[in-house]
């Protein structure tokens, strides 16, 4: 079946016919206000997850991104392929915003810039490089359009926008969608086939079913946090796992702890953690979290704290993770222990596939 994608593609190869060789960087462009993002974003969260993202994640992405109110969305099989994960803003008389993730389609960005577009230029962001290619307005009444592009690490992260007219180059036009919104949506970590925990609980208003986050998810349980910490790189060694002592994490505590050949991991989801528990203790030197809670190390520990308030479905609650090894972390580098305990702490949001639950039945002693 022909995705819409490509039918627009093509489309705009008959039209316009042999296409322009103009190459340049961003700096060539105009520079003009960006207008306010939908949505503020914390920096903490910009990163990349380890989570199958789904349609109404990217939509969610997208809308802290770009500044538009969408009046529906589309997507399934019409649009992509089965490697491909995507979302069709659509709002007034005949906007639409397709954007996706998939395998690299190094023939599409050729054909993009050397066989039909009427122009195609690079540009830099600090994530990145991205591809944008447009095709201008016709007489006959077609909008034109405007893509961008960005691939790293075999997956390829790409945005249509159709609606308004494609007058010239398009970085210099006043467009409620404008270049600069998509290059940053593209580059955004987080967008891509996987994406962070938070991306994948997030709720996106008018949202349809088909598609959306939270289904065939179930509660989380404590085979669902061992199942979830072999699936991480830093944790795929642990070796076995048993129950975690949670009598001081608070009442409703669950948790376990899984010994590695270097020491052992404890990953606690606590709904009523403490106040002093939410703390830098004494005996640690911390750095503020990025929500309540905190960073913490010593020779040989590293722990980290993290409090979510309640968000539309989703209750209120704290993840603890805590590595110990027997001496001091290898050269004494913090970097990648304090990377393994951020990973970990996307075990313990209080849903999780049903898959994984089922994974985690027989792990827990």
């Amino acid at each position: 079946m022909q995705k819409r994608g490509m039918a627009l593609l093509a489309a705009a190869l008959l039209l316009t016919g042999c296409g322009s060789d103009d190459v340049s960087e961003a700096a060539e462009a105009d520079e003009k206000p960006r207008p306010t993002q939908a949505a503020s974003i914390d920096p903490a969260d910009l990163r990349p997850g380890n989570q199958p993202a789904t349609p109404e994640a990217i939509a969610a992405i997208t809308l802290q991104r770009v500044p538009v109110q969408p009046e529906a969305f589309e997507g399934g099989d019409v649009y992509f392929e089965q490697d491909e994960v995507g979302t069709v803003l659509l709002w007034g008389a005949d906007h639409s915003l397709e954007v996706k993730a998939g395998a690299v389609d190094d023939d599409l960005l050729s054909t993009w810039c050397h066989d039909g577009m009427s122009g195609c230029v690079e540009m830099k962001a600090a994530t990145g490089t991205s591809t944008v290619a447009w095709d201008l307005a016709t007489d006959d009444g077609t909008p034109g359009q405007l893509m961008v592009s960005h691939a790293s690490g075999g997956v390829e992260r790409r945005a249509a926008y159709v609606g308004e007219k494609i007058t010239g180059d398009p970085r210099k036009l006043d467009l409620e969608v404008s270049v600069d919104d998509l290059v940053a949506l593209v580059t955004d970590p987080r967008l891509g086939t996987k994406t962070t925990m938070k991306m994948t609980k997030a709720q996106v208003s008018g949202f349809p079913s088909e598609g959306a986050n939270g289904t065939d998810e179930v509660a989380l349980t404590a085979g669902a946090i061992a199942a979830g910490l072999l699936e991480t790189k830093a944790y795929a060694d642990i070796d076995s796992f048993e129950k975690a002592d949670v009598s001081a994490y608070g009442k409703g505590a669950f948790g376990v702890v899984g010994t590695t050949p270097g020491g052992t991991v404890t990953a606690v989801h606590a709904p009523n953690l403490p106040a002093g528990k939410r703390k830098c203790p004494t005996t640690l030197t911390c750095s503020k979290g990025d929500t309540d809670g905190y960073d913490g190390w010593s020779d040989g520990s590293a722990e980290t704290v993290r409090c979510h308030e309640a968000e539309g479905d989703l209750p209120a609650f704290c993840a603890v993770v805590r590595q110990q090894a027997p001496a001091p972390f290898p050269g004494d580098d913090l970097d990648p222990v304090l990377s393994g305990l951020e990973v970990a702490l996307e075990t313990l949001w209080p849903t999780v596939a049903a898959e994984t639950a089922s994974r985690g039945e027989s792990l827990v002693g």
